[in-house]
């Protein structure tokens, strides 16, 4: 297993394919902008707070980070289906209907991310026309709006891919769910790098019922201190 395959675990059975290489570059792209979000956070606050000189362009280019780190990691967790689900209804279905829900869903989650694509493209033509002054005034860039807009139809673009991947992996009895439990998943991660399931060793809990049974042993009777005073 290469380090990006360790560090970046792709989903079961979705590990190759042209997507699966999308996946990994993606990836790598949310960690550094999330990671170099928090600098620039960092730097904000001792600038404000330690040196008393803000920064101008410091908010701006922190959130223009966030939106496309956000909307970039959206798609990821759509393909790994770690994204919240709630099982009131279908756990009381059939399977047969389960997998038609789970195409229903994956139907409304593109059509979602095409709406909001679509809308936001027709926001760009204005975006276009206006200035990230911070950026522009503290960093010498003519940073745009619409630099950070686009991150909406670039994210919704790969949400619909990735959606209709594991929509079809999923109708093709390639996974068993098309929404996975994020946890358990992460603690399956964790056993097979240690090797196995960790369980605990048994021998621990007849030692602790033996030194709470020795200690109850040995605390006096309140019963006896009574008597004691009685006969004083």
């Amino acid at each position: 297993m290469s380090d990006d395959e360790h560090w970046i675990p792709q989903p079961a059975r979705m590990e190759s394919g042209v997507l699966s290489r999308v996946d990994r570059v993606v990836s790598v792209i949310v960690i550094a902008g999330f990671s170099l979000m928090a600098i620039v956070i960092a730097i904000q606050v001792l600038a404000r707070y330690i040196w008393n000189s803000p920064t101008v362009w410091s908010e701006e280019l922190a959130i223009s980070l966030f939106v496309w780190s956000t909307m970039l990691a959206i798609p990821l967790g759509l393909r790994r289906g770690e994204h919240l689900t709630l099982d009131v209804v279908s756990r009381y279905l059939p399977q047969r209907a389960i997998r038609w829900l789970a195409l229903a869903i994956a139907l409304l989650t593109s059509g979602v991310f095409v709406i909001l694509g679509w809308l936001t493209i027709g926001l760009l033509p204005a975006a276009n026309r206006q200035l990230l002054a911070g950026i522009a005034g503290g960093l010498g860039v003519e940073a745009k709006v619409s630099w950070v807009y686009v991150a909406v139809p670039v994210g919704a673009v790969l949400a619909v891919l990735f959606t209709a991947e594991r929509a079809i992996a999923f109708f093709r009895g390639r996974l068993d769910v098309l929404s996975a439990d994020a946890d358990q998943a992460v603690i399956d991660i964790l056993e097979s790098d240690m090797g196995g399931e960790h369980e605990a060793d048994p021998s621990l809990l007849p030692h602790i019922d033996h030194d709470t049974a020795s200690f109850a042993d040995d605390a006096p009777d309140p019963r006896d201190e009574r008597d004691d005073r009685k006969d004083a």
